[in-house]
């Protein structure tokens, strides 16, 4: 790969990964501006004066030249890699179905919930003609053929199945649905499945995977076949007798559709269904993200080692300060960190510093 020379290492220490085990070193991901790139690479993750926000997020054109333009001066190491994620925010699945699209900031978008009925909203299917539908599959298209030999086009940050009807119908709404209309939301969900499996297969022939493999496209997790983060943050408000009826099937249906899967666990208060998720075969890893504004990931070195002990790999994110530390409070197999520091020289000092660890 043009900007990643020792791709087919990283790799095989991925592959290792996967599987809970460990090549010749822990896995870390370690990313720095290029030496002599450094002002490049800001320039590029900035939204230049005079763009719109929209444009920021639906200008084709300008999301792979930024993209090009932060990978060309970015220095990857160890298990990092070039990746293009084809964002077009966290409710997109949603606004495939009709909910209105609404873009705040270059960070973040937001739909409106149009679910008011659901006998009379219609058949939850992705219309081919839909605005945000064709953008995606074009954004997938275009970064896909600008990119072989360059990067890996991830997968979109999906949010199917229960974040998408939260999207539909509104958290509040939805929450009480679940003891009022259960049959309905069964029926959504349901509903929901076939259509993130008719999406993902039309994102996985966009991105090759048969040739290149995936990854998604917000978490560096590369496989060599299908894989894609998992996800639902809804479930950080309901029981767990709730989300093991509406919510895990559709877990279980989307993790079965990859090859590989993560599950994005996010705050604290995602904690009470832990245990349905380590005793979730389909799903291969876990990422822990303690929540914004949360303590140092070292003080979850409790919670860490129970996810080992559950037998699922794990990806986690912390500060370069952080990291020998967490390698020797942790069994280094199936254990991937992912950290950035403010130089390539660091990067690769820090990377020494982990193959001394065993």
């Amino acid at each position: 790969m043009m900007y990643k020379e020792d791709w087919e290492l990283a790799q095989s220490r991925t592959l290792a990964w996967w599987e809970g085990e460990i090549v010749d070193r822990p896995c870390l991901q370690v990313t720095a501006p290029r030496a002599g790139r450094e002002e490049a690479r800001d320039e590029a993750l900035r939204r230049p004066a005079g763009i719109p926000v929209e444009r920021w997020w639906t200008d084709i054109d300008l999301i792979v030249e930024r993209t090009a333009r932060r990978i060309e001066s970015t220095f990857f190491g160890g298990e990092a890699f070039p990746l293009l994620n084809p964002n077009l925010g966290p409710d997109l699945f949603a606004a495939y179905l009709g909910a209105p699209l609404r873009f705040l900031n270059t960070d973040t978008n937001w739909v409106e919930h149009p679910l008011d009925d659901y006998e009379r909203f219609g058949p939850l299917v992705i219309d081919e003609a839909n605005r945000w539908w064709r953008l995606q599959l074009d954004l997938l298209a275009r970064a896909q053929e600008a990119g072989r030999g360059r990067w890996i086009t991830g997968i979109p940050d999906t949010h199917a199945g229960g974040d998408a009807l939260s999207g539909l119908r509104g958290n509040a709404r939805l929450c009480t649905d679940l003891y009022d209309q259960p049959e309905a939301v069964h029926a959504a969900l349901r509903q929901l499945d076939s259509a993130l499996t008719a999406a993902y297969e039309r994102y996985f022939a966009l991105v090759e995977t048969d040739t290149y493999g995936s990854s998604s496209g917000w978490l560096p997790s590369w496989t060599n076949g299908r894989s894609n983060a998992v996800q639902c943050d809804f479930i950080a408000l309901i029981s767990p007798a709730q989300m093991q009826e509406f919510i895990l099937p559709g877990i279980v249906h989307e993790a079965r559709l990859l090859d590989r899967a993560i599950f994005h666990l996010d705050g604290p208060n995602a904690l009470a269904h832990l245990d349905t998720l380590l005793a979730t075969p389909e799903i291969h890893a876990i990422q822990w993200v303690p929540g914004a504004g949360r303590d140092l990931m070292i003080r979850w070195v409790p919670l860490l080692r129970r996810i080992q002990a559950g037998g699922k790999a794990i990806h986690i994110s912390c500060t370069p300060a952080e990291v020998v530390p967490l390698l020797e409070a942790l069994r280094p197999q199936g254990l991937m960190i992912a950290t950035g520091v403010p130089t390539e020289g660091e990067a690769r000092s820090l990377l020494s510093a982990v193959s001394k660890v065993v």
